[in-house]
């Protein structure tokens, strides 16, 4: 799932809708003051857009249904009415909801915010946040940093937000058959050629047909995530990062060349997978799962949640363990390790249609504090979670489901701790959805370096709609023609002579303009 700063880098340039939804809270003295003497009163109506998490859908039609929804309901006095989108049409109904101008009370989103207060379709929230959002003013006070992510330029604040402020912000990486290592007696690699050795024994002792696997989902380009993990070796990524403070665009670095020869070569000595630019999720399981796959990129939950126990079912022996991201030089520290901000970019709205935004405010606070904060992430105590020494303990009915659901789905059930929603995120939480020791050792591997990422990443920035229109367009050309020319250039289609005609196309389509408005964004970021 996850969120990256890949993916505040899309959302500065393009709305985008949240994969997720809004939870709900038990009952506590720390919540908001409108759950004061509000029994008696009638429930305050708040409809809410957000797309339906895919976990939850397996179990209920509506995020109403959630059991820290209802709980959450009852001690804010309001009551919810979700309103989701069709899977797969999310981006086509939201445009037509705001072309309509029927708008519901809370839009949960990821996107241009900046924009959608500019047409009218949101209201500011900076007075509202300082009158009734005690616990997330009092977060945003003590975080000075995550008020700068939180804010536009202007100061404006958009959204109520769904904050990463633990340990845990990275969530997926490189993934090795461990096993084979230690058949082969071969250490886990670190740099680019004790990759290249560990693939050439996978292929010559274990007659894999894939030694690195990728160009799967979840995919952002056909370079896909582990092709990017190997292109960050060489201290660039696929599009805009900061270089020296500085930003700039990967593709056009000599770096991009020596990360082609590299893949070419992989290529033509069958260490890549042959298959890379047109696998989809099937074929990508299988070639995991009929022991086909030496190395690939997944997420930590989903990934080797699903694919390890699946696995060793096949073969008993089967090991798989995360390894850290690559560089090229031995001792060298990994750069960009998927790391996401603080505020992960989703966050709900508050619409100028709202006939109660103070009451919906309130509400939304709830999540920030210590109890909300406890039910948005273990759910409701004695029946989701138990304290153990003072540790909130997930009970049977999220670890071992009765009716048979996986952990996640059965977190999706009752709360809201795997998916962007209003509030914050708990480590704990992480620490016990992960089950298997190779996801724990994982987690702590991955956030080792994920620090440096805040040195090569671009912060969440705000382009204006000018600039955001004029950015689309020329990116929109110029990631089209890197993706093309990537697969080319690794299986030899095109040769690695003509890179330089490959940047000079790319400065045709005008890649200087592109680094201009974000090297003018992030200006604005940081003066703010």
């Amino acid at each position: 799932m996850k969120s990256s700063w890949r993916r505040r880098l899309l959302m500065s340039a393009s709305l985008m809708l949240a994969v997720g939804g809004l939870a709900g809270c038990s009952g506590g003295a720390d919540g908001n003051k409108n759950t004061e003497g509000a029994a008696a009163d009638e429930p305050t109506p708040i409809s809410i857009w957000a797309s339906l998490n895919t976990n939850v859908s397996i179990t209920l039609k509506n995020m109403s249904e959630i059991t820290a929804i209802k709980e959450w309901e009852k001690k804010t006095n309001i009551k919810t009415e979700f309103q989701h989108p069709a899977v797969g049409a999310e981006t086509e109904q939201f445009n037509v909801m705001l072309a309509s101008n029927k708008l519901p009370d809370v839009m949960f989103v990821y996107g241009d915010y900046s924009k959608l207060f500019t047409d009218g379709s949101i209201i500011k929230l900076n007075d509202l946040i300082d009158q009734y959002a005690p616990n997330l003013k009092k977060i945003l006070d003590e975080n000075p940093e995550v008020a700068k992510q939180l804010k536009a330029d202007n100061g404006d604040i958009y959204a109520i937000p769904h904050l990463r402020l633990g340990k845990y912000k990275t969530f997926g990486g490189m993934f090795i058959r461990q096993d084979w290592l230690d058949e082969l007696k071969l250490p886990q690699p670190e740099t680019i050629a004790e990759w290249e050795t560990v693939l050439k024994a996978f292929k010559e002792n274990k007659g894999v047909t894939a030694p690195l696997l990728y160009g799967a989902p979840p995919k952002l380009t056909t370079m896909g995530p582990a092709a990017a993990n190997f292109l960050e070796a060489y201290g660039i990524t696929n599009t805009i990062f900061l270089k020296d403070g500085m930003v700039a665009f990967g593709p056009v670095e000599p770096e991009f060349k020596e990360f082609l020869t590299t893949f070419h070569r992989w290529y033509q000595e069958g260490l890549i997978d042959p298959d890379f630019a047109t696998n989809d999720q099937k074929t990508f399981d299988a070639k995991i799962l009929s022991g086909q796959a030496g190395a690939f990129f997944t997420y930590i939950g989903g990934g080797i949640g699903r694919y390890l126990p699946a696995l060793q079912e096949k073969e008993p022996e089967a090991n798989l363990t995360a390894v850290q991201f690559p560089v090229v030089n031995k001792g060298d520290e990994p750069m960009f390790t998927g790391r996401s901000w603080e505020w992960s970019g989703a966050g709900a709205t508050i619409t100028k249609s709202n006939k109660h935004p103070e009451e919906t405010v309130k509400a939304l606070d709830y999540f920030f504090s210590e109890e909300g904060h406890m039910l948005k992430n273990f759910g409701v105590e004695g029946v989701t979670y138990t304290m153990k020494d003072g540790y909130p303990t997930y009970t049977d009915e999220i670890l071992k489901n009765p009716d048979g659901l996986s952990v996640v789905q059965a977190m999706a059930k009752h709360f809201i701790a795997n998916y962007p929603f209003v509030g914050e995120d708990d480590d704990r939480y992480n620490e016990q959805y992960y089950q298997f020791q190779q996801q724990k050792d994982a987690v702590t591997l991955f956030s080792k370096y994920s620090d440096n990422t805040l040195k090569v990443g671009l912060p969440p920035v705000s382009l204006t709609t000018e600039e955001s229109s004029e950015y689309s367009k020329i990116m929109s050309d110029i990631t089209t023609y890197r993706d093309e020319m990537f697969i080319k250039f690794v299986i030899g289609a095109e040769p690695l002579e003509n890179f330089d005609k490959f940047t000079a196309q790319i400065n045709k389509f005008n890649v200087k303009r592109a680094i201009e408005i974000q090297q003018a964004a992030v200006d604005r970021y940081n003066a703010r």
